[in-house]
């Protein structure tokens, strides 16, 4: 028998060909270059890595340009998430990635209430220096630790804050929660999980919450002592 996950569905036909055309709307709105289906062999292409990053992913719809001084990718990745003694699931992502100007980051996971057990339970097998930080937030908003879960190494405990300043879990929890967010490096991606819908108002709010945050991050006090240029102590 063949397994319903392997026939493509004319529904996913039509989607797919939406999709395609509001990510072909923006690139135009901006001046942006689309590139459509990308492999993860071609050298060519600067590939989006991050937590959703595996072997099997698949990207498509993937989009390069420049907006507001800050190199910018687009990309919407699919991919179905196994684990022993859970049951399969499909996830897709509309993925944006903002490249940082000034700073290096530690790897930071926002994540907000859109994931399941199993993409958690690949997620702290793949980064296994990640754990759960929510209790060091339980001093800021409250929206925040309502809609979020924060995942980073222990060493940055101590000064996390210096990086997800208030400001920045206040603007996220309060006007754009429907995302995730990671950091690492000079990397910021932005996510829309499993969108019923992609629309050119769902790629401007990323853009929108991603210059933002990209902004108030390489704006921040640095270290300058770090031979990264990390954000470090207090």
């Amino acid at each position: 028998m063949i397994s319903s996950r392997t026939i493509w569905q004319p529904i996913n036909v039509a989607r797919d060909l939406a999709t395609k055309k509001v990510i072909k709307q923006l690139a135009h709105k901006f001046r942006f270059v689309y590139f459509g289906r990308v492999s993860q062999e071609e050298a060519r292409y600067q590939l989006l890595r991050g937590a959703t990053s595996s072997i099997k992913h698949s990207d498509n719809h993937y989009t390069v340009g420049s907006f507001r001084g800050y190199d910018v990718t687009l990309v919407e990745r699919r991919d179905e998430l196994v684990f022993p003694g859970k049951t399969p699931r499909d996830y897709h992502w509309l993925i944006m990635q903002f490249d940082l100007k000034r700073v290096t980051l530690p790897h930071i996971f926002i994540e907000g209430n859109h994931h399941d057990e199993v993409f958690f339970a690949n997620l702290l097998v793949k980064h296994a220096q990640l754990h759960n930080a929510n209790n060091l937030f339980e001093q800021t908003d409250k929206f925040f630790t309502q809609n979020f879960k924060v995942f980073i190494a222990a060493h940055i405990f101590s000064y996390i804050h210096n990086i997800i300043t208030p400001e920045i879990t206040s603007m996220i929890a309060h006007h754009f929660a429907q995302f995730d967010y990671e950091l690492e490096e000079d990397r910021l991606l932005i996510y829309a999980t499993n969108p019923k819908v992609i629309t050119l108002n769902l790629a401007e709010e990323m853009m929108r919450v991603g210059i933002w945050l990209a902004e108030r991050l390489d704006s921040a006090p640095q270290d300058d002592t770090s031979p990264h240029r990390t954000i470090l102590n207090p």
